[in-house]
């Protein structure tokens, strides 16, 4: 099953309290079980939301589409991100940008 990395992010950068790794099908998935388990979710749609998130009306795909326009704000509002993961062996590690869809700018310096 596949691996996602789930962050939400101040300017700040990478916490252990600000990264969960989890197995799902997809990030759709991930998405769904974000809101059917809302209160187990809660700190990171919080810091991302704030009470502007319609739980309860809000389809897994409208979350996702939500969740990809999320931003740092300084210390105001935290970025929320499901990310796939592809495990590379340390030996064979490749750490040029493959250029992916939905990478920002900085990603590539």
């Amino acid at each position: 099953m596949p691996l996602f990395l789930i962050t939400t992010l101040y300017d700040e950068g990478i916490s252990p309290n600000l990264v969960r790794v989890v197995e799902a099908e997809s990030a759709l998935a991930v998405a769904a079980h974000m809101l059917h388990y809302s209160d187990s979710w809660g700190y990171f749609l919080y810091r991302s939301f704030g009470q502007d998130l319609p739980l309860g009306i809000l389809t897994p795909e409208e979350l996702l589409e939500r969740i990809q326009h999320t931003s740092v704000d300084g210390d105001s509002t935290a970025q929320l991100r499901i990310t796939p993961l592809v495990v590379q062996s340390l030996d064979l590690i490749v750490t040029t940008p493959a250029f992916q869809p939905g990478a920002l700018f900085s990603d590539f310096g």
